[in-house]
């Protein structure tokens, strides 16, 4: 009886330091913090501050984010405030393998694997930014599918030092026509009256076809250059895009020359434009719809001598062709052709096209839809 006394009192013990040391080696369960912004001592791991940077340039700053999941973190989306933030995105796995992202908003930006690290480095193009010598705050927002941080917004303090101003800062010329070219130009004066500056220099560094020169002349008073862009004629239809660099001396600064691009922007179009070149008709429009035929050259002058509709069943349109302010000859700058519904189109859509005769024998045309 003792024996098996003693050998219950055995297990007891046994099965009592059992549960005791199972009961002392339970860990606490870790919890996700999801993605965590890693800057050792910092108050605001999200923000970073560039100070005051020269215009021109275009410093970087990385953000790192740590994935404390146990499982992969999809990056959905990012969202700069501006577009002088310019981020890109890369993840970097606890072993070292990198993957680089996508800014393009199209399916996933990137993936974190767990213990992996997302790098955000946002550049700031101080193009971009219009208002210079002041704060400027910008932020991109972070859209994930962690449970734990589905967002994250980043900031960023900066203020563009600039000793110029130009005014236009872009210099848009519009429609150009090809047999034309063009002449614009922008105002630059010193954004202080109390640094010396100079403009140097003036040169087109990128645009087909575009020429930069400067002089310098008084503006209320105060020194300014005028900076001309002129833009050469026959180029290529369509969008044109080039820019000026306009090269700053201040003795007194560190460093002592700078630098200030404008950009210019136009559209190269045919010497005479019909426009719109689509127009829509719908069953209660009564009073039909209106082209413009219009010379862009500067006192050119057309005469338009027919507008005829194809495509389209005879006897529900017709045509009439207006000049506007027409001279002896009958030859105008603008000429007004409007389309009006005689009949019924019986419910069918129509995809008529509408071509005008010009004197000289071009031939300009557009596209009419009905419905």
């Amino acid at each position: 009886m003792n024996k098996i006394k003693s050998n219950a009192i055995s297990m007891a013990l046994c099965l009592s330091a059992l549960l005791i040391s199972s009961a002392c080696s339970d860990e606490v369960p870790k919890v996700s913090e999801g993605l965590v912004i890693q800057s050792p001592g910092s108050e605001r791991p999200y923000f970073h501050d560039f100070g005051v940077i020269q215009d021109g340039t275009r410093p970087t700053h990385t953000f790192r984010l740590l994935n404390t999941e146990a499982i992969p973190v999809t990056l959905i989306d990012l969202l700069p405030s501006c577009s002088c933030a310019v981020p890109a995105i890369r993840s970097v796995s606890a072993s070292g393998v990198i993957t680089r992202g996508s800014t393009r908003n199209i399916g996933p930006a990137c993936v974190v694997p767990p213990g992996g690290l997302l790098e955000i480095e946002v550049a700031i193009d101080t193009q971009q930014i219009r208002r210079k010598n002041v704060d400027r705050l910008s932020t991109i927002r972070l859209r994930t599918d962690s449970a734990v941080t589905p967002f994250h917004t980043l900031e960023l303090h900066v203020i563009v030092e600039q000793l110029v101003q130009a005014t236009p800062w872009e210099l848009n010329l519009g429609e150009i026509p090809t047999s034309a070219g063009a002449t614009r130009h922008t105002i630059v004066i010193p954004s202080s009256l109390t640094i010396e500056v100079e403009v140097t220099n003036a040169r087109a560094i990128s645009g087909e076809g575009l020429n930069a020169s400067f002089q310098e002349e008084e503006l209320l008073g105060r020194k300014s250059w005028r900076v001309n862009a002129e833009l050469s004629p026959g180029l290529k239809l369509g969008p044109w895009n080039g820019s000026i660099k306009i090269s700053i001396s201040a003795p007194s600064q560190d460093p002592p020359t700078r630098e200030l691009v404008v950009p210019v922007r136009a559209r190269i179009v045919e010497d005479v434009t019909l426009r719109p070149r689509r127009a829509f008709l719908v069953e209660s429009n009564t009073a039909g719809v209106e082209f413009t035929v219009q010379a862009l050259i500067p006192g050119a002058r057309v005469t338009v001598t027919s507008a005829k509709l194809s495509e389209c069943p005879d006897g529900i349109f017709s045509t009439s062709v207006t000049p506007v302010r027409p001279d002896a000859k009958g030859r105008s700058e603008k000429w007004n052709i409007r389309v009006v519904r005689d009949a019924a189109k019986d419910g069918m859509d129509i995809n008529a096209q509408l071509s005008v005769t010009l004197a000289g024998g071009e031939t300009l045309s557009a596209a009419l839809l009905v419905r």
